[in-house]
């Protein structure tokens, strides 16, 4: 394996894991504040018990996400230093800023801990409103950064092809930052959601081994039902979002949808291609939908929709992209139709259904196509700007180490991430009965 594959695989084995950490880092304090207030207006004293037991994951994690990032950071500066030279000098703001939101979002988190029952639920509700406004402004300038790369803007390069009248506000706040930035933002939420009622319907799946009484399986069925209708309201804003990115992205990132939708040529008329085999430069099978992807991307069946032909060879992202596109979406989809199933199937049994066991297995399976979805997304995100880490500008074999040492270095961080994965997990476990809330 050459220096930059080994680069590039060591990242993505770290970046796969933060992202996870990432994802809770946002969606949590979301969803305790959500329900902190739904534990005020309505005076129920079962949300206010999960509030603090969703508090004290969040701690967890954020901890643990705290050592994620570091590890992040170290294999960046030693993998891709040819990059964070040239990027720090552009968007080196929006990584300062990124430091500074996490910083106030410690803070808050350690005044929202400390200050259980100091005071009055509606103050202490706006201080978790703070940390919400807080995480959600560091998830906003490290996006920012990454949707630079895949739009890169606010500088000119000089002869020897460094950036030169820098604007570090306009490169920040670039075209590509406020779809990329709220469909992750809503995902993030949406994925935290999911998890949550896979963790809650797993007690009811395996009742008998918990003991739980009747009283207990109807207040859990209470909490799923809750968290099932915000999950659906996330997850249709999720959609909404996907289709203004897609929208976005077929004007601004062409090349990104044409690898996604298997569009090999520029042409009117474009189908939607759903499935299909990856070969070299095509997709055999797949479900083919005339017009479709020409009327969600331009609003009309006859719009022009550009083909990889138009890049050459060298400059085109690779056609598996398609594979993650079409599994985002497929997950998307699916998860959402089941959401809307058990709240069907919920509301005309007019009582919870305690004993389907398929509906709780399919919540379980839904909490982890979730995170798979997060995945999928991000990967779609890095595969359609290959071969490019900052689209236009900089290779990636050119922003990567050369060093071999570097490399054998490099190795040790997925390691770092196992131990971390492992150690979270087991004190996650140790520390946290979802039950005990019932």
């Amino acid at each position: 394996m050459d220096v930059v594959t080994a680069a590039r695989a060591l990242t993505g084995d770290t970046l796969a894991f933060h992202i996870l950490f990432a994802c809770f880092g946002v969606g949590l304090p979301v969803m305790i504040s959500i329900f902190e207030l739904l534990a005020i207006i309505k005076k129920n004293h079962t949300y206010a018990k999960l509030v603090r037991t969703w508090t004290r994951i969040l701690v967890i994690l954020f901890v643990a996400g705290a050592v994620s990032g570091m590890i992040v950071s170290f294999s960046f500066s030693i993998l891709w230093p040819t990059f964070l030279a040239f990027a720090g000098k552009v968007v080196g703001v929006g990584f300062g800023l990124e430091g500074y939101f996490f910083i106030i979002e410690t803070i808050f988190l350690i005044v929202y801990v400390m200050s259980f029952g100091k005071f009055k639920p509606i103050y202490h509700w706006l201080i978790g409103l703070m940390l919400v406004i807080s995480s959600s402004g560091s998830a906003f300038f490290i996006t920012s950064i990454n949707a630079w790369m895949n739009n890169p803007t606010g500088f000119k390069l000089n002869s020897s092809g460094q950036p030169i009248n820098i604007d570090p506000w306009r490169a920040i706040f670039n075209k590509a930052i406020p779809t990329e930035f709220w469909h992750s933002e809503l995902a993030y939420i949406f994925a935290t959601a999911m998890v949550l009622l896979a963790c809650y319907a797993w007690p009811l799946l395996k009742a008998k081994k918990y003991k739980l009484t009747d009283s207990a399986k109807n207040q859990i069925l209470k909490v799923v039902w809750a968290l099932a209708v915000v999950a659906l309201v996330f997850g249709a804003a999720v959609g909404l979002s996907g289709d203004s990115s897609a929208k976005y992205i077929a004007k601004s990132e062409p090349y990104k949808l044409a690898a996604a939708e298997g569009i090999i040529h520029t042409q009117t008329h474009a189908p939607e291609i759903i499935g299909g085999i990856v070969k070299a430069n095509s997709i055999s099978g797949g479900v083919k939908i005339p017009g479709l992807l020409s009327f969600l991307t331009t609003g009309h069946t006859n719009g022009t929709v550009i083909g990889l032909d138009t890049y050459k060879v060298s400059q085109r992202p690779s056609l598996v992209t398609h594979y993650f596109f079409d599994s985002m979406v497929f997950i998307g989809i699916f998860t959402i139709c089941f959401l809307i199933l058990y709240l069907v199937v919920s509301w005309k049994k007019k009582q919870r259904p305690i004993e389907s066991k398929t509906l709780f297995i399919g919540l379980i399976v839904c909490g982890f196509l979730g995170l798979a979805g997060i995945e999928f997304g991000w990967l779609l995100t890095e595969f359609g700007r290959q071969p490019y880490v900052i689209h236009g500008i900089m290779l990636v074999s050119q922003a990567s180490t050369k060093s071999k040492l570097a490399v054998d270095m490099g190795e040790i961080f997925p390691i770092f991430y196992v131990i971390l994965f492992v150690l979270t997990i087991y004190v996650l476990r140790k520390n946290i009965k979802l039950t005990k809330d019932f």
